[in-house]
């Protein structure tokens, strides 16, 4: 029983760990395949992505047409590989999903910039912040445009605490600048406004993307204050803001 154990244990002390053989040749080609395959990938998906982004930037109905192309790209991928020799015999499901990927959000990266500005323009000009600046010759008292809780609707709101019908009179003693904030994503071309039922006239440039219009309250007619600022800019995207309600005019 003894002789038994120590032949045991001779066994275990005459016992070698070998570690697999590591084939440094065969890794780093692997690598370089797979580095190579990811690249042609984004390439490819690149390709589609600009296609798609054409075909949006030439009609905003066709955008979802994106979606055709992007399947299409990710069906054909297999035959694209064996068109360009790509070999994929070694390929395992971790390896198409991970180019899968690559292509998809490759696509989605070059769709998106070229779908949006400086490549496009599909956004309308912004008309907000606007106020009426009311100056009677001693002080101005700001009329803000903005919503009211209470009311549920948008409203001509003073800044101070006046009666909104006692800020503004037909008289030459009073004059009312209409401005407005006024920007776009691109290349703002006109900033106009019309009075009542006038014609449009061009707005003066403030600074601060603000444009305004002055007017003398001798040109005003009593009853109330009512204009329209239409806003275009380089692609003739256009963007029309009329107050819901007027300013009183004494």
């Amino acid at each position: 029983m003894a002789k038994k154990r120590k032949k045991d244990k001779e066994e275990k002390e005459e016992y070698e760990f070998k570690p697999p053989t590591f084939d440094e040749k065969e890794f780093l080609e692997k690598e370089l395949r797979d580095t190579r395959t990811v690249l042609i990938t984004i390439g490819y998906g690149a390709l589609f992505g600009l296609i798609a982004g054409l075909i949006a930037n030439l009609d905003q109905d066709l955008a979802m047409i994106g979606l055709i192309i992007v399947i299409g790209g990710l069906i054909s991928l297999k035959y694209f590989y064996s068109v360009i020799k790509v070999d994929t015999t070694q390929f395992q499901k971790k390896n198409w999903a991970g180019n899968a990927v690559w292509f998809f959000f490759t696509f989605l990266a070059i769709w998106v910039l070229l779908f949006n500005y400086p490549f496009a323009d599909h956004a309308d000009p912004s008309v907000r912040d606007v106020v009426v600046w009311v100056y009677d010759g001693d002080s101005y008292t700001a009329i803000d445009y903005k919503y009211v809780d209470t009311a549920g609707s948008y409203a001509w709101v003073p800044r101070d605490d006046v009666a909104l019908n006692t800020i503004v009179h037909a008289s030459s003693n009073y004059t009312v600048n209409i401005t407005a904030r006024i920007a776009d994503n691109g290349n703002l071309e006109t900033a106009k406004i019309v009075i009542g039922g006038g014609t449009y006239i061009p707005m003066t440039y403030e600074g601060e993307h603000r444009y305004g219009y002055q007017i003398n309250g001798a040109d005003l007619s009593s009853g109330g204050l009512s204009f329209t600022i239409e806003a275009t800019d380089g692609v003739e995207n256009i963007t029309t803001f009329t107050p819901v309600s007027t300013i009183p005019v004494a």
